[in-house]
């Protein structure tokens, strides 16, 4: 499974966990926004893009998919409902993390950003 035999040394990039918070607006609408997770949000990870197709036309909407697997250390508390922050772009966490094997050394998880007409 891939991430078992994964270095320190390659884990070469900063990421920032943020997870969904509702707040109230004057008129009482409720809007969705994120922030920083309160406990260890920025840490390193290995980034691995996808490579290939990335422009994606359904219903004459043209829109620009980026995909990649990011693997950090053994993380327990990771959600997919959280997003990532990549070099100050939004990612959203599309896969449940996968805690390698179980051994509690790695956590692993598939983000995706969506650029265009949706």
């Amino acid at each position: 499974m891939a991430g078992v035999d994964i270095k320190i040394a390659d884990m070469r990039d900063r990421i920032t966990f943020q997870q969904p918070t509702i707040s109230k607006a004057a008129s009482g609408a409720q809007t969705e926004s994120y922030a920083n997770v309160p406990t260890n949000p920025t840490v390193w990870a290995q980034i691995v893009w996808d490579h290939g197709q990335n422009v994606v036309v359904a219903t004459d909407a043209e829109r620009s998919e980026q995909r990649g697997t990011v693997t950090i250390r053994y993380r327990s508390d990771v959600s997919d409902k959280w997003q990532v922050l990549v070099d100050g772009s939004a990612y959203k966490i599309i896969s449940p993390p996968d805690h390698v094997r179980g051994l509690n050394r790695w956590t692993v998880f598939r983000i995706e950003r969506i650029e265009g007409t949706v």
